[in-house]
């Protein structure tokens, strides 16, 4: 059974706030940077690979669907001449996509990209056979690059590399085909190159795409004269914008009680979003949710966005313990960073066999600590 995609028209405002699209600021400048890199196909032996970087919710998939379109693949676009004299038609494949599989393994990304090449036989065959049609295909298709989302399954959240083997046989693929390799993923991808050597030197800089950030939190008016030419950081401006975008493509307006020019409206929404596309998104979405299920307010208001915050965030609020910035308990300060993906895990000490872990708190009672814990996870917003 196929799954039924909701159409965004005017009565499903979910729907249109879900389609609604505003580039990051370095969404051009990646784009130009991956045509470069596409562009030196064929020029040398070794061209270079790209790495972009970013959290969960900037735009990475977003990167990743655009790409797609701008490189589209034309059906039984190339005739090639095996070594046998045989002719072949295959389709016209300049970049590669495909998605790295939760347990990354060689057989089921050569598979993968079989499929997506054409190739009918593409479940087909033991390794060494996938491989050596890998690389035919990539060929006769006339593939300049490879694009693999969420690329960071390859290391685990101890910055352990998973997939070695994998990594090894890319390698390969890289060597024989002179092809890109394009990774997007999470900041702890970049794990990849820093404990490897071969695939360091493959690599261009990784481009990372960061959050918006505020700045310094003095409001404008308050900033001396002295410093008046930079009291408006650029990227608070771009999230300026990115309010007035959404406030724009919005199905239900703004209330006139939110002015997204306000500095502190917009650092309410910016401690909302922690400057993250996706997490204002995910907001502005369940705004409409709330005003399509409680069917009194044909507009976005403080009190909307309040539900909609409690809603949308409620396990933020409870491990970070945030606060929602469009309630009482707000003061006006700017959020907690964000986790680090990069930064590795430790790994909990084994207890030996034969023994338990030493309890705290004494007894067979919880500790105080997990029972605070526990009811965090389990308040109610």
């Amino acid at each position: 059974m196929n799954a039924v995609v909701p159409v965004p028209t005017p009565s499903n405002p979910w729907a249109v706030m879900q389609s609604v699209f505003v580039e990051h600021p370095l969404f051009d400048d990646i784009m130009v940077e991956v045509e470069d890199v596409l562009s030196l196909h064929g020029s040398a032996a070794e061209v270079p690979c790209v790495m972009i970087s970013g959290v969960t919710g900037i735009g990475k998939s977003t990167l990743f669907g655009k790409l797609v379109e701008r490189y589209p693949v034309t059906k039984d676009g190339r005739r090639t001449v095996l070594a046998s004299g045989e002719e072949l038609t295959v389709d016209d494949v300049p970049l590669l996509a495909l998605e790295m599989p939760s347990r990354p393994r060689v057989i089921p990304v050569a598979k993968a990209m079989l499929k997506a090449l054409g190739d009918p036989l593409w479940n087909k065959g033991k390794r060494e056979d996938l491989e050596d049609r890998v690389d035919l295909y990539l060929r006769a298709c006339g593939t300049k690059g490879v694009l693999i989302d969420e690329a960071q399954r390859a290391v685990d959240r101890n910055g352990a590399l998973t997939a070695a083997d994998l990594i090894d046989w890319i390698k390969s693929r890289h060597g024989n085909t002179g092809i890109s390799f394009i990774f997007l993923g999470l900041p702890r991808m970049r794990l990849l190159v820093e404990q490897d050597g071969q695939f360091d030197r493959r690599w261009d800089n990784d481009i990372p795409m960061p959050p918006y950030e505020w700045g310094r939190d003095i409001p404008p008016k308050e900033v001396p004269d002295e410093e008046a030419d930079d009291e408006e950081p650029e990227s608070r401006l771009f999230f300026y914008g990115l309010l007035a975008a959404f406030q724009r493509e919005s199905p239900f307006p703004f209330a006139g009680e939110i002015d997204i020019g306000d500095y502190t409206t917009a650092k309410r929404f910016y401690y909302a979003s922690r400057g993250v596309i996706g997490r204002l998104k995910k907001l502005l979405a369940m705004a409409m949710r709330v005003i399509m299920r409680e069917k009194k307010d044909k507009e976005i208001t403080f009190a909307v966005l309040e539900k909609a915050f409690d809603r949308a965030f409620r396990k933020d609020k409870a491990l970070e313990r945030l606060v929602n910035p469009f309630g009482k308990a707000w003061k006006g300060e700017l959020p907690p960073p964000l986790p680090q993906d990069d930064v590795p895990v430790p790994r909990a000490r084994p207890q030996p066999r034969g023994r338990q872990a030493p309890k705290r708190g004494g007894g067979g009672r919880k500790s105080e600590r997990n029972l605070a814990v526990m009811a965090a996870l389990t308040k109610r917003s």
